[in-house]
């Protein structure tokens, strides 16, 4: 799995990862495919679908694709649990 940084034009640090969700994860729409997570601080956004060949975007582009990116709340989950969200930095 592909896990990149950049930092934005307002000087905040991203990491951005594309997310696949597991079998059992019941999604609907165009999440059913995965997305782009970013997250930075205490942030966390989803881009779906994953843009064709963003692994290889300039941090202008992935700076435009965290913008269009939905905000999201952080969930805890127990430690047995491994759903969709698992990743770097998501607890």
């Amino acid at each position: 799995m592909a896990m990149l940084e950049f930092v934005d034009s307002n000087g905040v640090t991203w990491r951005v990862w594309n997310t696949v969700p597991i079998a059992r994860t019941s999604l609907s729409g165009e999440f059913e495919r995965g997305w782009l997570t970013f997250e930075s601080g205490d942030a966390l956004k989803r881009l779906a679908p994953v843009p064709p060949n963003w692994e290889t975007s300039p941090p202008d582009r992935l700076e435009l694709m965290c913008r269009a990116a939905s905000e999201v709340s952080r969930r805890t989950r127990p430690e047995s649990d491994t759903g969709a969200e698992a990743g770097p930095g998501v607890p």
